[in-house]
């Protein structure tokens, strides 16, 4: 198996509506909740803070700045408005990106400039990278 990488785009907060960021983004997210909402669907624990969420999909690479530019593509035209709801709402937004090493494929992590201005500036977001580690036992 190969090496696959995901970027997620989270906009967060506690009075997140995501249907408001769906219409106004025009963008159906891969996962979405308000505050209150329950974890799970039978049981007690309730979430602390909304979530309005997109992804690229997981897709094999050994260069994370495959995902981060399909993510880029696809807000680049979208950031002005991004910005104006992050700010009406009171709302984080984050970048994950979550990396599945198999058979000690690490992947590359460079940067460049004008990503990092993308995310940081443009977007005013936080960037997480998630590493998991995945070992297939031989039997």
């Amino acid at each position: 198996m190969n090496t696959e990488i995901n970027v997620e785009f989270c906009l967060y907060g506690d009075e997140l509506n995501p249907d408001d960021i769906t219409e106004s983004l025009e963008l159906v997210p891969s996962l979405h909740y308000k505050k209150g909402d329950l974890i799970k669907e039978k049981g007690t624990m309730t979430r602390v803070e909304g979530c309005w969420e997109i992804e690229t999909g997981y897709a094999p690479s050994l260069d994370i700045n495959d995902a981060l530019v399909k993510m880029k593509d696809i807000l680049h035209d979208k950031k002005e408005k991004i910005i104006e709801i992050k700010r009406a709402g009171k709302l984080g937004c984050r970048w994950t990106i979550v990396i599945k090493v198999y058979e000690d494929d690490v992947p590359g992590m460079h940067f460049s400039s004008s990503m990092l201005s993308f995310i940081v500036n443009d977007l005013e977001a936080e960037m997480d990278i998630c590493q998991y580690v995945i070992r297939e036992e031989s039997h």
